[in-house]
């Protein structure tokens, strides 16, 4: 079966004008309903463990690269407290990103109004929660998408230079992730199966990857020096994800939930389009590469948003085809009727999602799922975890109080409290958890340690056992709130340590987050 485009949208050399003013305006409008959300609720976990980072300023991390630190701490720099501040970098990604969708359609020869619906695709789909924090998954999705509508427009114009500046970007990208890497690999295998293989002939394509491999020679540099964390993180990942409810079912369910109903809807019409239609076989590598990640994805149990760079390339195929297949005007009406009824249902569950957090009032049950995990978010649980900690600081000793130091059971709890001791009496934070691992241990002169642990299992048992003496102090268990942070969580003191804490650290340390137990 061939897809047949409506007459005089076959040409790929000659698209229709890009919609500049209808395609911000659009996603400037969506992005602005995202930010009433943005500007509601407290710092989120990553956000709190990123202004830790930030206060460490490094080429690279365990976990991360240096370019979200860097936001963090300029961000905290210029207007320290303020999560407004914080979160205006991915709120500005997200019109990004939404735009480059329009621009990947145009590319693929969408008409004004269906770039301006992919852009709305993006916007209004669920998985765009994560550009209203401050995330290390907006700024690689904002990298992934340019490098693919950069790949896009060469297609088109086979302008070289286009690919030199893809080099750039992915430079600019791997400070961020090192997904890029993944996306560059299977980009490269499906131009090999479907073409243009030209591309990858051109002398601008190897400058680009040069560039490319400069930039990310210091983290590499760094990786080597510290015996390869990321490596270790990516394992971890790979089990926590492994262990999640779902599995790897869960990871494709969650890819396919999370672009929303718009999305969707384009996101079907773009995987045909780019298998079947003629107009759209230049850019075939697009479907492949997106199917090469799925399954790499999948099978190494990542993370359902690793694929999420790929996603504006495909929404932006199906606006283009569903340009071909409504126009003339009075084509399809029941296609018509159905996007139409997919675009109100996308502004629909997006005004839903923008009034969260729910006043805590309308909770009625404890859920940890990601449902409730939403209801919850920006709800003031982490503020709870340090009133908890300031509480039992201040009921030592004073004497006490100057040789005591924190260590927490996970590094989110970390980032926490090294930020919100800024504001009570709270010792220096630390943790044997994955990045706060690194930066090391509390100093020998450190015999009390408040040890904030939510889990009975064996990370926590190992450390307590460090120490002679060990006091459950309190006990935080909201029945309304979230696990690590107000709920299920016990703060310990441990005195008299058997052996300096720094002669034990190595053997604490790890690199999996602790399941709540």
């Amino acid at each position: 079966m061939t897809l047949t485009l409506a007459p005089g949208t076959e040409s790929t050399s000659a698209p229709p004008s890009f919609a500049w003013r209808g395609v911000v305006l659009v996603s400037g409008l969506i992005t602005l309903a995202w930010s009433v959300s943005a500007a509601r609720f407290q710092f989120a976990g990553d956000e709190l463990y990123y202004l830790a980072c930030g206060r460490r300023l490094a080429v690279d991390y365990v976990d991360n690269g240096p370019v979200i630190p860097l936001i963090a701490r300029l961000s905290d720099l210029l207007a320290p407290g303020s999560v407004v501040a914080l979160r205006i970098p991915g709120l500005l990604l997200l019109v990004a990103v939404s735009v480059l969708t329009a621009a990947i359609a145009f590319e693929c020869g969408a008409r004004a109004r269906y770039q301006m619906l992919a852009a709305a695709g993006y916007a209004l789909s669920p998985f765009v929660v994560a550009f209203t924090v401050l995330d290390s998954v907006a700024f690689d999705v904002a990298g992934q998408a340019l490098i693919v509508w950069l790949l896009a427009r060469w297609v088109r114009t086979r302008r070289d230079r286009l690919l030199v500046w893809a080099g750039v970007a992915a430079a600019v990208d791997v400070q961020d992730k090192w997904l890029v890497l993944m996306l560059g690999a299977c980009v490269a295998l499906a131009i090999l199966l479907a073409g243009p293989r030209e591309l990858l002939r051109r002398p601008a394509l190897w400058l680009g990857l040069l560039i490319f491999a400069a930039a990310m020679t210091p983290a590499l540099l760094w990786q080597v020096s510290h015996h390869w964390p990321q490596l270790a993180t990516n394992s971890a990942i790979a089990q926590e994800t492994a262990g999640s409810d779902g599995g790897q079912v869960g990871t494709v369910l969650a890819v396919m939930v999370t672009t929303g109903f718009l999305g969707g809807g384009l996101g079907v019409l773009g995987l045909y389009g780019l298998a079947r239609a003629p107009k759209l076989r230049p850019y075939r590598f697009l479907l492949i590469t997106g199917l090469l990640m799925l399954v790499l994805v999948v099978g190494g149990h990542g993370r359902s948003y690793y694929v999420a760079g790929i996603v504006p390339a495909i929404l932006g195929a199906g606006a283009a085809v569903l340009s071909g297949l409504l126009d003339p005007a009075g084509a399809r009406s029941a296609l018509r009727r159905m996007f139409t009824g997919l675009t109100v249902a996308s502004a629909v569950l997006t005004a839903l999602l923008a009034m969260l957090p729910y006043p805590k009032s309308w909770i009625e049950a404890t859920d940890n799922g990601y449902w409730g995990f939403l209801q919850h978010y920006g709800n003031d649980d982490w503020a709870d975890l340090a009133d908890a900690v300031h509480r039992v600081t201040i009921g030592l000793p004073p004497a006490e109080q100057a040789r005591a130091a924190v260590v927490t059971e996970a590094y989110n709890e970390a980032g926490a409290l090294d930020e919100y001791r800024r504001t009570r009496t709270i010792p220096p934070v630390y943790s044997p958890n994955r990045g706060f691992a690194e930066w090391g241990p509390p100093p020998d002169s450190a015999t009390t340690i408040l040890y904030v642990s939510y889990s009975d299992g064996p990370q926590s048992r190992a450390f307590r056992a460090e120490f002679a003496h060990t006091t459950p102090a309190l006990r935080l268990d909201d029945p309304l709130g979230i696990a690590m942070e107000n709920d299920h969580v016990t703060i310990w003191i441990c005195r008299e340590p058997l052996a300096p804490v720094s002669a034990a650290w190595p053997k604490l340390t790890y690199m999996v987050v602790p399941p709540v137990s």
